[in-house]
């Protein structure tokens, strides 16, 4: 939604999301609006960190790059999927200082980004992070809560086969003030 959404809205040809994996070796490629990002997708694209193109650069040093002419920027990466990039801007997604993935934007003109642009979409990549990171905090405290529940049922089983081991005892006997182990029936 939000590939499709900032490139509708700025008219780019292509927008991405990677996020940087947890080896924090690649930048993986999570969401495309475009074609040849959808084909990328499906083929499970991945940029080196620090080593492939404007994405890998970004991943590695947090710091936004644009190339307004593709053809004169060193770090840029000719993606086959991409043909027609002529200017590319890419901005890191941060999270509590770390750099957890990029958002990428692609057009097919050269000198496709103004400075209002990269403003829009710096604010739209913090929004874009803590969405992220929100979402990634909300998995870890879910799979903690089933953790949780599975030690409690384990131990909540281990002490009831204990209870009825106990010989003598027929049964257990609770009120407001506490309880107490019965040794015949409440008659």
């Amino acid at each position: 939604l939000i590939t499709r959404l900032v490139s509708d809205r700025f008219n780019f040809y292509h927008t991405g999301i990677f996020l940087i994996d947890d080896a924090r070796q690649f930048a993986v490629l999570l969401a495309a609006n475009s074609q040849g990002g959808q084909t990328m997708l499906k083929r499970g694209h991945r940029l080196k960190v620090g080593e492939s193109g404007i994405v890998g650069f970004v991943g590695k040093s947090g710091v936004p790059r644009i190339a307004l002419d593709v053809g004169n920027d060193a770090v840029f990466f000719n993606n086959p999927d991409l043909p027609d990039t002529r200017s590319e801007m890419a901005l890191p997604l941060k999270a509590r200082e770390k750099v957890i993935g990029i958002l990428d934007v692609q057009s097919e003109k050269p000198g496709a980004f103004t400075p209002e642009d990269t403003n829009i979409l710096g604010i739209l990549a913090d929004q874009v992070a803590i969405a992220i990171e929100n979402a990634r905090l909300l998995d870890q405290t879910k799979q903690a809560l089933a953790e949780v529940r599975t030690a409690y049922q384990q131990n909540l089983q281990e002490g009831w086969k204990n209870f009825g081991r106990e010989e003598g005892m027929v049964g257990y006997y609770q009120s407001m003030s506490g309880g107490r182990k019965l040794q015949r029936p409440l008659g």
